[in-house]
């Protein structure tokens, strides 16, 4: 059987640099607010496990805890600067289009795994032209947990009708790792995107440092047993 037998991305550092776009509707939500904004790079710091926590991260910077009712509101508002900018700014990574294309005509299904909500994913995919390549899109809010917890995986490749064993996903953070080890699928990251840790210490089963190489890998299985792709 060809490996793998289907992939699931995730969409944030991985496919697609979205941090400008995130900063700016999380400075306009504090602005709004009466608070200090954030600088990119501190934001960027931030992302991961979805809306939420990047909103309390925020706070939380600023020496400021959250009550749940205040943060559920700030979300929203987040949310909703969030989606009249969430293209203004991001853009594929290098490559990223050339290698889902190519991809995509080797005929191995493809998902996205996002912690963010659904609805704004599969408007970025689509403005950035990437819908087409996924036959499956599962959000922060599509099922009843978020990665690292299994189950938005699980449910991403029940779409793409592939079993965990013989798929592979691709991220760039340990939450994406930590996701598949619990679903019991292959992984492989990126070594840009958004985390706190060197990419190597987070116990991937291999690293894409050169994304342009991954089409030819996908048809090696033995590679994965190799820790790193170049």
């Amino acid at each position: 059987m060809r490996y793998p037998e289907a992939i699931v991305w995730d969409l944030d550092g991985t496919l697609i640099d979205s941090a400008p776009d995130m900063a700016t509707a999380l400075n306009n939500m504090l602005d709004k607010r009466g608070f200090a904004g954030h600088s990119l790079t501190a934001v960027r710091a931030m992302i991961g496990n979805g809306a939420a926590k990047l909103v309390e991260r925020a706070f939380n910077t600023l020496g400021v805890r959250l009550e749940a009712t205040n943060q559920e509101a700030l979300v929203a508002l987040f949310l909703q600067e969030y989606a009249a900018c969430a293209t203004r700014l991001t853009r594929p990574y290098p490559l990223v289009i050339e290698v889902l294309e190519q991809i995509h005509d080797m005929n191995i299904p493809m998902g996205v795994c996002t912690n963010k909500p659904e609805a704004i994913s599969r408007h970025i995919l689509d403005e950035l032209g990437l819908s087409g390549y996924f036959s499956s899109v599962i959000g922060g809010d599509t099922t009843s947990a978020r990665k690292p917890d299994p189950l938005p995986l699980l449910a991403c490749l029940k779409e793409l009708v592939a079993k965990p064993q013989t798929s592979l996903m691709i991220g760039d953070s340990s939450i994406d790792v930590n996701a598949a080890r619990a679903a019991d699928v292959c992984v492989g990251l990126v070594p840009w995107g958004y985390r706190h840790e060197p990419v190597e210490n987070l116990g991937a089963d291999f690293i894409i440092h050169d994304l342009s190489a991954l089409p030819a890998m996908l048809l090696r299985p033995q590679q994965r047993q190799q820790t790193t792709a170049h």
